[in-house]
């Protein structure tokens, strides 16, 4: 492909990212994390300052933060802190002061083109004619797509790690220079520093290194670069260790971290059961049948990829083979019919992450190709448990892709894009493998711009409150949910209906004229409306929310 043809993709999947953006609504995202860090640069921009920081208008009457309205808010260093990254936020601040929420969407989208640049070096490097595969099967029909229009840094973590790798693996068996390792080494602890789980990986796709014997071969005769490239891995996240404790005294991102790893082996069932659920799930359910049709989809697809790099015919085998890979391919379709929505699980958001596996598993030859595909896919996979033991517990149902694992079905998906690109899609089961991951990937473009909008129109409604009046949320997440209209009200959050008492209290205290309690208005949560002492109550109205109805009442001081 010329330089031309070559630019050429790049825009038209920059194009893609931006449709999917442009036809969403840049106030919202796919989960209430990234509403956090969207909060938290607004008010580093509002309030010109370059402290990762939300504020918090009550502090002085609920100094513990129990009414904040941002969930996993803490106060460190005096400052009242949502977990995120620093350099994810400094630049998004710059971004913000050049354009407001939807300049913010700049950055997750260079994530995910990194990532599918990335892709195809890497792919090149483990054998591909010329990795464009790799670049469209990662970009655009996988979750890269889905995180692009987030602002969060799931994008530009898998992106980072995967130029990181491309730098260390070059076409050849020569190896890079010890300026390409640094530089490795150095995007490498950046990727750490967006993402804890990226450690993980490193040290896992390490290990690999070892346990492959033309890699370790390769390695201990380059150990100045491997030098250069540990080097600058760690002196990276030492910086950014430095620079966290001297802004804030410790992140909130380091404390959620630490308190997993205290946690890691705890609570073993619910361990297993979200490791099951972020591996395969297909559903937005994590019930038993729903995660076993999505391990039977799961399963399906793996068979799909071995008949598609094996192709046999004329056996009972085969039969037994192509009928569980129609039901897998089908399975896919169901959830295709049953609309937009979260998929949870890892392999189902990446469909080709499963024969990734399939086609390392027969790299067995000693050429740098094929041990590099063998080291990517043992890294990956190995990195998993870890993983599970690991990560934050809850939350993991509407999510896409099992987002702590993304780096696992990225680097799969390149393996298996090789063999694909080798072989080609003239049969029936690459078609269908290719045809899942599109569709997969158009399930998580049109769910990112129903959510995004479902979103945006609900919170637009509640804010339409006059600017003086307190909202009060009983629903946990709705105001990090809303992190790009964080600041314009006086926002409280209750954990429960009784709750809305003490949060009524603050703003009575604050001489509030007004209150809007909002409420899911949904089964059990529909309740008679509260007295609040020293208000009236004005008024009832609902508010749509994907599906469902927040109830927002109003109150005015008497």
């Amino acid at each position: 492909m010329t330089r031309g043809r070559a630019m050429g993709a790049v825009l038209l999947l920059a194009i893609l990212y931006a449709g999917v953006i442009g036809l969403g609504d840049a106030r919202a995202w796919s989960g209430s994390d990234a509403g956090g860090r969207v909060a938290t640069v607004k008010w580093m921009a509002e309030h010109h300052s370059w402290v990762p920081q939300v504020g918090y208008w009550a502090a002085e009457a609920d100094p513990g933060g129990v009414h904040h309205p941002l969930y996993h808010t803490e106060l460190r260093g005096g400052h009242w802190v949502q977990p995120a990254s620093l350099p994810f936020v400094v630049v998004g601040r710059v971004l913000w002061t050049l354009g407001g929420p939807r300049a913010l969407l700049v950055l997750p989208a260079l994530g995910s083109l990194l990532a599918a640049l990335s892709a195809r070096r890497l792919a090149r490097a483990v054998g591909a004619p010329t990795g464009w595969a790799a670049f469209w099967l990662v970009g655009a029909a996988g979750p890269a797509l889905f995180y692009a229009g987030d602002f969060w840094e799931h994008s530009a973590a898998v992106g980072v790690a995967l130029a990181a790798l491309a730098l260390l693996w070059s076409g050849d068996d020569a190896g890079p220079t010890s300026l390409a390792a640094a530089v490795a080494g150095v995007l490498a602890g950046l990727a750490v520093v967006l993402r804890t789980e990226m450690a993980i990986f490193l040290v896992a796709l390490g290990a690999a290194s070892l346990a492959v014997r033309g890699e370790r071969r390769h390695w201990l005769a380059r150990r100045a670069q491997a030098a250069a490239a540990i080097g600058g891995c760690v002196a990276t996240v030492l910086a950014a260790i430095v620079v966290d404790r001297r802004v804030l005294g410790g992140t909130g991102r380091a404390v959620r971290a630490g308190s997993s790893a205290a946690q890691a082996g705890s609570q073993l069932a619910g361990r297993a059961h979200d490791a099951v659920l972020t591996s395969v799930g297909l559903f937005a359910d994590d019930s038993a049948t729903a995660l076993l049709l999505g391990a039977i989809a799961v399963t399906g697809l793996v068979v799909l990829g071995w008949l598609a790099l094996r192709p046999r015919s004329g056996s009972q085998a085969s039969l037994l083979g192509r009928t569980v890979g129609v039901i897998g391919a089908a399975l896919v379709g169901l959830r295709a019919t049953a609309g937009a929505g979260f998929i949870p699980g890892l392999f189902g958001a990446a469909p080709l992450a499963g024969p990734g596996a399939v086609a390392a598993a027969q790299a067995r030859g000693d050429a740098p190709a094929e041990r590099r595909a063998r080291v990517m896919a043992l890294g990956a996979i190995g990195a998993l448990p870890v993983v599970w033991a690991f990560e934050w517990r809850g939350q993991l149902l509407p999510q896409w892709g099992g987002r702590y694992v993304l780096l696992t079905g990225a680097l799969l998906t390149i393996v298996a894009s090789v063999s694909l690109e080798r072989s080609g899609i003239s049969s029936w089961p690459p078609a269908v493998l290719v045809a899942s991951a599109l569709v997969v990937g158009s399930i998580g473009a049109v769910w990112h711009i129903e959510r995004t909008r479902g979103f945006g129109r609900a919170l637009a409604q509640i804010e339409q409150a006059p600017t003086s009046t307190v909202i009060i949320s009983t629903i946990t997440h709705l105001g990090r949910e809303g992190g790009a209209f964080y600041g314009d009200h006086r926002w409280l959050s209750a954990a429960d209906p009784g709750g809305v008492q003490d949060a009524a209290a603050l703003a009575r205290q604050a001489d509030a004229p007004a209150i809007d309690v909002v409420t899911l208005d949904e089964g059990e949560d529909r309740r008679a409306p509260a007295v609040l002492s020293g208000y009236r109550l004005d008024g009832v109205r609902s508010v749509p929310l994907l599906g469902l109805h927040l109830r927002v009442t109003a109150y005015s001081k008497v």
